[in-house]
């Protein structure tokens, strides 16, 4: 529910009262003092002494000078444990959009390239002393060129004269060799094949909030995560602006992952996760936009000498207001055009559930739904147990990415057995399934299972459910389908494929109401899943509906026998 705003006088005393900041992360805690919260042991500080030693500064003349908030991010990054170890082993930064995540990346792999990022010892007083790492290979690495440019391009003003004479630095247009050619920087918008097998000490990550199954960033994100778990000290760091909740991005793994984590559901992982984010029911207001983002700025002066032009890009209304919150705000928020928004969704799973077919008892009465592709699309059965209305999605597959999936075609045969297991073991009381590319089956199984099915969508089959058929019904079903998991009467086991094509459908209309849809023909982004437990739902509606006429019908023949008595 939105904060009630009558009457308030928007200040920055009234906006940290009200929407404070979420601030994820250590570098923005403070003690019980007030003082920033810094590590017990680092060479993060040693690091950050360098830079402003050695680097030229961003914009303008002179040496570069980092901001304290940079400082801390170097300082808890470069954090270490009681054996000299990475306290974190890999970073996540997430920030909005020019915050100045480039220009401080490229500082860190310059750091990584000649500078002190290697612990060495202890001293004398057990303080950690920082090393140079002789080997270094820095990869600046993203779906595309394009998105390590604007790190790449900053090299030319931070290295200095006197850098390249004391280093040998030869700095190229997409490569830095160092050291007389023994220590390499260079940028890559990779495939995940050219990226396998390389020793690299140090992964920028770019822009992970693009990296999809559907462009290779998930492939690739697997292939770099094995690469640094090659040498002793490697890692990795992320930059990204929020993600759109529902692509499967390598941004959203992370985060999905660190929230089991921050809830008790799963081990560290290892990730420094840093973000600070405006509150979830920060107004898009122009009277509470400059306060708001005041304190999202934080250290970036750059913004705060630039604080008008900056909140008249929040308020251009030109662009969808989600999109104006991710990137400024630094929010993860949904696309007003998702059919489920990740709340909506997320809120309706079972918590008991396991999020496998053994959610499924033996001679649970159920309903099926099926959605059929043979070479483009996924292919999905899925079931709904009647007394609880809980989807079980019983077997998908879907067409690979990139070479693997150019024969791809699915195995019709296992969806064939998948669906005599089911009447095996289950009892089935009704089964819809969409006709488009699958009519042989769909005629075979309505022979075979139709005399114990209780429904029918068609004159066609005890099975077939037509999705071409009046758009005031398909829409009326979707509509329902849809309120009935925002209300929780429908709920769902949390399979993990359900849930990425649940996110992936879109709003559309089909001239007499709301539809699911892809994003456009074609989208690499699924939705059969999901379009097979709207099909489910489909049957057990129809199913439900059958049983209340009964009991209507009953009712009147005993009124009817009770008059007729008198």
């Amino acid at each position: 529910m939105a904060v009630d705003l009558t009457g308030v006088t928007p200040s920055q005393e009234a906006a940290d009262e009200l929407f404070p900041p979420t601030d994820i992360g250590p570098i923005w805690k403070k003690d019980d003092q007030g003082r920033w919260l810094m590590p017990e042991r680092t060479i993060g500080l040693q690091a950050a002494i360098w830079a402003e030693e050695n680097l030229g500064a961003i914009e303008g003349t002179g040496r570069l000078q980092l901001t304290n908030e940079q400082v801390r991010i170097l300082a808890w990054m470069y954090a270490l444990d009681d054996d000299g170890d990475w306290l974190y082993p890999n970073v996540f930064y997430q920030a909005f959009k020019g915050a100045g995540k480039d220009p401080f990346a490229a500082v860190v792999c310059l750091i990584e390239l000649v500078g002190p990022c290697r612990f060495s010892h202890w001293d004398e007083n057990g303080n950690p002393v920082a090393r140079e790492e002789p080997d270094a290979w820095v990869q600046l690495l993203a779906v595309s060129k394009d998105q390590t440019r604007n790190t790449m391009k900053m090299f030319p003003k931070l290295v200095t004269k006197q850098l390249k004479e004391r280093y040998t630095m030869d700095v190229q247009k997409e490569i830095i060799y160092a050291d007389h050619g023994r220590r390499t920087l260079y940028m890559s918008g990779s495939a995940s094949q050219s990226a396998e097998g390389n020793r690299v000490t140090f992964v920028l990550a770019n822009e992970t909030q693009h990296w999809t199954t559907s462009n290779g960033g998930r492939d690739l994100w697997d292939t770099v995560f094995d690469n640094v778990g090659k040498t002793y000290g490697s890692r990795i760091m992320q930059i990204t602006n929020a993600y759109a909740p529902g692509q499967d991005s390598v941004a959203e793994t992370i985060r999905t992952e660190q929230e089991k984590v921050w809830a008790g559901l799963a081990s560290p992982s290892g990730w420094l996760y840093m973000s600070r984010e405006a509150h979830p029911e920060a107004p898009l207001d122009p009277e509470w936009v400059p306060f708001i983002m005041e304190r999202i700025i934080g250290d970036a002066w750059w913004q705060r000498r630039n604080i008008k032009s900056l909140v008249t890009r929040v308020l251009d209304g030109s662009r969808p207001p989600s999109r104006t919150r991710r990137m400024y705000y630094n929010q993860i928020v949904t696309s007003e055009s998702q059919f489920f928004t990740p709340d909506e969704w997320d809120g309706a799973k079972d918590p008991g559930a396991i999020g496998d077919l053994r959610d499924l008892r033996r001679g649970d009465e159920i309903v099926l739904g099926f959605d059929g592709s043979k070479t483009d699309d996924a292919t999905a059965l899925v079931a709904i147990r009647i007394k609880d209305k809980l989807i079980v999605p019983v077997l998908v597959e879907q067409k690979p990415e990139g070479p693997q999936g150019e024969h791809w075609h699915v195995d019709q045969d296992a969806f064939d057995e998948a669906v005599a297991m089911c009447f095996a073991e289950y009892t089935v009381k009704a089964f819809y399934a969409d006709v488009n590319l699958w009519e042989s089956y769909i005629a075979k199984w309505s022979e075979l299972y139709g005399e114990q099915l209780e429904v029918s969508d068609t004159s066609m089959s005890k099975v077939a459910f037509d999705m071409r058929q009046s758009k005031e019904k398909i829409s009326r079903l979707f509509e329902a389908y849809r309120q009935a998991i925002r209300d929780k009467t429908l709920k769902h086991n949390g399979d993990p494929v359900l849930r990425v094509h649940a996110l992936n459908a879109q709003m559309g209309h089909n001239g007499k109401g709301l539809i699911a849809r892809k994003e456009k023909r074609g989208s690499p982004r699924k939705i059969d899943c999901m379009v097979a437990s709207y099909v489910a739902f489909a049957a057990l509606s129809a199913w439900i509906e059958k049983g209340k006429k009964k009991t209507q019908y009953r009712r009147r023949m005993l009124r009817s026998s009770q008059y007729a008595n008198h």
